[in-house]
């Protein structure tokens, strides 16, 4: 097995380390990556990476040093300079205000839930054929093809010179996202998914949404929208871009401490959000690339970061815990594993939602753009609409907003303007191997309704 090889590797670099003398955390990451890119409606990149990468963390009085390097698989000597030269860098590390801990793993664990071999064998021709399902019929001397789809395996494992036990992990995912756009009417629509199953994948799913939007965009009519404020359905990006940007601004025990917060610890046990807002960290669900056990070795559970609105409390990884005197809460992990509980409203694509009858003019916002924090103890996030956005008018008919700019408070996003949530959630996440393969996903509901959401710039063009 591919586990108990890695796992035997980490053993001797362990024993190594302890040779020099060394209180040593090694981590061991490796990916096959492949990735397909279109651009101008043919491929222009066809790459495959498959790399493995070793961190050493060395640790001292008050103080740590760090080495990594991209090592073959089979060079264990190569492994073991890593070692050295975290060794040899100790020294010379700049004094902390506070002593770092080093994880002692109490056992053994290997984590495989969210891996499929079959997204690991997906060749070229399966890629290529799929991208020609997904976008059959749609391409024109105009509306050009553009995305990439991205497909491959992560491993991650950890030891330290603590216990000989390790925490191994792997996943496999595929990052889908199509782009149709109008060379000379400048438009965009698109259409994504993010799976960690190779039966998951949905190429009808992915023609429907586009072919509806092709079609909208190529015979309604385009209007540029007055500033003020609008009743938004946000789809799963926009949905996702949100609550990211709340796990640092919002729940991070690190970030309250160093007052880049939007709360603040009296906050705990109060009712910050609206009723209908419950976001779970849930490390069983396999959509979110999820790890049942942190670096730590602690086995992570399920809960309410907020429930029915309610702050349940911080989350702590044990670097700031370390810096600020709390207690871990076994957030040690690549990415955390978000689920914002779906709502009572029956709709689960946007092409179901516009067939809806409405009471008012709605505006649909798939996909935010250039998203980044205006005032972080505020909650304050600004971001642009882009991506096949679309105004929904109480009289039935459907017109194209050229892109608007939102500068939203999270807390009153998520709080007194969130109006309904969809039943049903879907992963949205991302998929590459830039910097290494990391994959990552939220469940998000398919469609989120709020109310006086304020459109502060309206574009005069797409």
């Amino acid at each position: 097995m591919r586990s108990q090889d890695v796992i035997a590797k980490l053993r001797e670099l362990r024993e190594y380390a302890l040779a020099q003398g060394a209180k040593a955390q090694i981590i061991w990451s490796a990916e096959d990556s492949h990735m397909v890119r279109y651009a101008n409606s043919a491929v222009s990149l066809n790459s495959n990476e498959n790399l493995t990468r070793l961190e050493v963390t060395v640790y001292g009085d008050r103080k740590k040093a760090s080495s990594g390097l991209v090592v073959d698989y089979e060079n264990m000597a190569g492994m073991k300079a890593a070692i050295d030269k975290a060794i040899g860098m100790l020294p010379f590390a700049s004094p902390l205000s506070y002593q770092p801990t080093i994880a002692s793993i109490p056992e053994t664990s290997i984590s495989e839930a969210s891996y499929d071999p079959e997204i690991e064998s997906l060749s070229n021709e399966e890629i290529v054929a799929f991208v020609n399902q997904a976008t059959d019929g749609l391409e024109t001397d105009d509306i050009l093809l553009s995305g990439n789809f991205s497909a491959g395996v992560a491993e991650y494992a950890t030891i330290t010179t603590e216990t000989p036990e390790v925490i191994y992990w792997r996943s496999s995912d595929v990052g889908i996202t199509l782009v149709l756009a109008s060379e000379k009417r400048k438009w965009e629509a698109n259409a994504e998914q993010f799976v960690c199953r190779k039966s998951c994948l949905d190429a009808q799913e992915l023609h429907d949404r586009l072919s509806w939007l092709v079609d909208l965009y190529n015979t309604r009519p385009e209007v540029r929208l007055p500033e003020g404020p609008y009743r938004v359905v946000l789809g799963p990006a926009a949905i996702a871009e949100y609550l990211n940007f709340l796990g640092y601004v919002g729940y991070s025990g690190g970030y309250v401490k160093r007052g880049f917060s939007m709360f603040k610890p009296e906050h705990v046990g109060q009712k910050v959000m609206s009723e209908h807002f419950t976001l779970m960290e849930d490390p069983s669900l396999r959509e979110t690339f999820a790890m049942p056990v942190d670096a730590y070795g602690r086995r992570r559970e399920k809960r309410a970061i907020f429930d029915k609105g309610v702050l349940t409390g911080f989350l702590w990884d044990q670097q700031a815990a370390d810096e600020f005197g709390e207690e871990a809460t076994g957030h040690d992990v690549a990415n955390l594993s978000i689920e914002l509980a779906g709502g009572d409203v029956d709709v689960t694509t946007i092409q179901e939602f516009a067939d809806l009858p409405r009471d008012q003019d709605i505006l649909y916002v798939p996909f935010l753009h250039y998203v980044n924090i205006v005032n972080p103890t505020e909650g304050l996030l600004t971001g642009v609409s882009r991506f096949g956005a679309l105004y929904l008018k109480q009289d039935g008919t459907i017109e194209l907003p050229y892109n608007v700019r939102f500068t939203e408070r999270l807390n009153k996003v998520f709080g007194e303007k969130l109006v309904w949530l969809a039943k049903d959630t879907v992963p949205y996440g991302s998929s590459s191997h830039y910097y290494g393969r990391d994959p990552s996903a939220t469940l998000v509901p398919a469609l989120a309704c709020f109310d006086n959401v304020n459109v502060e710039i309206s574009n005069e063009s797409f």
